[in-house]
């Protein structure tokens, strides 16, 4: 019998790629790639102002512009820096067995503190479209541990190994009894395999789920910014906004039977009513192939780069000016939002996020088991200065 492959499997080598291992669980974020970050948020917050009116004494005759003078109309918001923490432990042997060159695909410590700070950017690119109560979605129905959720776009939202909690309010409050982790994602299907449903005690259909500690902790984003639904008396950041609302919280349209490409022109033309001026569409890559499709159109890539570092975007012409449509995959698929983007940054304390090294030592040495810790760390929130020059449509 002639030597074949299992016959002498035992003189072969295994052979491994050359190189690290292939990052899949790193997104794109254009749009927080694309926000300016401006330093400086110390203090107890960030105050800063909105003039929305200007003096009314104006008029065809002296003495009614004198009897008719008033002051300009103006509100300072006070933002609070939302903090966002990252933990990374790795065990002492492991650590030890990955150092040299042919030990490992991959240096652990360096691969480790990447995909800490990759998820941490990942954490607040969601957050930064949306209200600031961390939901990431909402359950309609359960199979055993299988949640499918209201919005199958939604599973994007939710990683292996993420603990999750749950509550019926939309804003985290009441959360029912315990916690899990997510066992699987399936984001083809919408659904999301839990280690364990019964963990979360009267774990219900139309629940909303969150990271475990993000209600009321992430950054206010756009959602919250500029509302689909008018403001109510309810303050933001102190200030009522009910006084102007498109002018406070920026400008509005919630028809879902117009199509994509009338409502962002309905909102550019809106906020040039305003008299202001905006540049970019952003949408979620389902909506923004939509109008791809729609428009046969050529798609282009910022700063002149290739794909492989620059931001697909469409260029569409509306009554109030051209718009850079951007496919970006933080984005909610029910949302497209019109932005001015000098008018929005991210304030923030320290890097944005950056690694903890207080004392001077990137990691720390376990007390209690033979492991390192270290930790990521942002401070900062969403600033928008000019409410009126953005605007959000319902898709």
């Amino acid at each position: 019998m002639p030597s074949n492959l299992t016959t002498v499997a035992f003189i072969y080598k295994n052979v491994y790629a050359a190189g690290s291992p292939v990052d899949i669980a790193t997104r794109e974020h254009p749009l927080l790639a694309k926000l300016a970050k401006k330093a400086g948020f110390g203090g107890n917050s960030f105050t800063y102002s909105i003039q929305y009116g200007n003096p009314q004494g104006i008029s065809g005759t002296f003495a009614d512009a004198q009897s008719g003078e008033s002051a300009q109309s103006g509100v300072q918001l006070v933002a609070l820096r939302k903090k966002k923490y990252g933990i990374g432990v790795i065990d002492g042997e492991a650590l030890a067995a990955s150092m040299g060159d042919s030990a490992g695909f991959t240096e652990l410590v360096t691969n480790t503190f990447d995909s800490t700070l990759s998820e941490h950017g990942d954490s607040i690119a969601f957050e930064i479209y949306r209200d600031g109560t961390g939901a990431r979605g909402q359950r309609a129905s359960i199979s055993t541990n299988t949640v499918t959720l209201s919005v199958a776009d939604d599973a994007r939202n939710f990683k292996k190994g993420m603990t999750v909690i749950a509550s019926a309010n939309a804003d985290g409050s009441s959360a029912r009894a315990g916690n899990t982790t997510v066992a699987s994602v399936d984001e083809d299907a919408g659904t999301v395999t839990l280690t364990s449903a019964a963990a979360i005690t009267a774990f219900a259909n139309s629940d909303y789920l969150f990271r475990k500690g993000d209600p009321t902790t992430c950054i206010e984003g756009l959602e919250a910014i500029n509302p689909l639904t008018t403001p109510t008396a309810t303050p933001f950041r102190g200030v009522d906004r009910t006084a102007d609302p498109r002018r406070l919280a920026g400008v509005r349209v919630n028809d879902t039977a117009t199509s994509i490409l009338e409502n962002a022109g309905l909102v550019a033309v809106k906020i040039s009513q305003v008299g202001k001026r905006a540049d970019s569409v952003w949408l979620n890559p389902i909506r923004f192939w939509q109008v791809a499709r729609e428009l046969n159109a050529k798609v282009e890539y910022d700063g002149g780069g290739t794909a492989d570092y620059a931001f697909q975007y469409i260029v569409i012409h509306t009554p109030a000016g051209m718009l850079k449509v951007y496919s970006d995959p933080d984005a909610p698929t029910n949302r497209g939002r019109v932005l001015n983007m000098e008018s929005n940054y991210i304030k923030h304390l320290m890097e944005f996020p950056h690694v903890v090294e207080d004392d001077g030592n990137p990691s720390l040495r376990s007390t209690t088991a033979d492991s390192v810790e270290f930790r990521t760390r942002s401070f900062g929130n969403l600033i928008q200065m000019v409410p009126g020059a953005n605007g959000v449509f319902a898709i």
